[in-house]
């Protein structure tokens, strides 16, 4: 195995997503899992080096964190990405993609709040009955308010208010 990523004069005993760890590191990496957030999926990964032997839970509530896993998003930083390299900013993970309009949502598009401080993922579209009303859209997101991953209407929950990315 090689060397820790962090300290470059220790061996590594493990890896994750193809970095090596140190001993002191794992058991940092270990420490640090159990104080992730309740409410934080996936809770193994969301964990960053801090300094010296030191790591942290990451600052935050994880809503990128789930959205970037379930579609596969890796941008950014190292400094924008979990352990295992998936992006935990939402302002990074929806870099790049093109605005959806309302009526032309589809499942799996990314939500995010008018502040870009939540997203989550389209989970059901049911279009209107009524001509020139939005369609039921229901989302699924990383909540720290419900503690959970949870799912919610966009024009209840939401206010229907954000925008849709793709």
């Amino acid at each position: 195995m090689s060397k820790c990523v962090h300290h470059p004069g220790r061996e590594g005993v493990f890896t994750v997503a193809l970095q090596s760890y140190c001993a002191a590191c794992q058991t940092g990496i270990e420490a640090a899992r159990l104080r992730v957030d309740r409410h934080v999926e996936p809770k193994p990964c969301f964990i960053w080096y801090a300094s010296a032997n030191n790591w942290q839970p990451i600052a935050g509530t994880g809503c990128a964190h789930w959205v970037a896993h379930q579609r596969g998003i890796k941008k950014g930083s190292r400094g924008e990405q979990c352990i295992e390299g998936y992006t935990y900013r939402v302002r990074t993970l929806i870099q790049g993609l093109r605005t959806v309009e309302v009526a032309d949502v589809k499942v799996d598009d990314i939500y995010v709040t008018p502040t870009k401080d939540h997203t989550g993922l389209v989970l059901r579209v049911t279009a209107s009955k009524t001509a020139g009303k939005p369609p039921t859209i229901v989302i699924r997101h990383a909540s720290s308010g419900q503690g959970r991953v949870a799912d919610n209407e966009f024009a209840t929950y939401f206010h229907g208010r954000g925008s849709f990315h793709r």
